[in-house]
């Protein structure tokens, strides 16, 4: 037989519910905001070493290498399109750093012709 429930516990209980759901909510969407910022300084050090393959000779590594940071900065881009909440200030900040990655990205495909 299952206990009984008052109605002010079961209102209480769902509001812990609740309140439980934002906050594991708020903590999944810094960790993906997280993620996001830490793919893009992985994408920045891959363009990094695809440089210096390329100053090197190797432009096969090199492109290898792009193409790595390229398939990153693209996955990226589909959970930085899936954050929810995130503050104008966050938006803009992962928005330009976007785009530094992508001009870099740019620059290198430019130089391997």
């Amino acid at each position: 037989m299952l206990p009984a429930l008052s109605s002010s516990r079961l209102k209480l209980d769902v509001g812990d519910l609740f309140h439980e759901t934002l906050k594991i909510w708020g903590e999944t969407e810094q960790a993906r905001l997280n993620f996001i910022r830490t793919d893009l300084e992985v994408c920045l050090a891959l363009a990094d070493v695809a440089e210096t393959k390329y100053n090197m000779g190797h432009r096969e590594q090199a492109a290898r290498t792009i193409a790595s940071a390229e398939k990153g900065y693209s996955d990226i881009l589909r959970f930085f399109y899936q954050a929810r909440g995130m503050t104008p200030e966050i938006e803009k900040e992962l928005q330009s750093k976007f785009r530094q990655v992508r001009e870099r990205l740019d620059e290198l495909l430019q130089r391997l012709g």
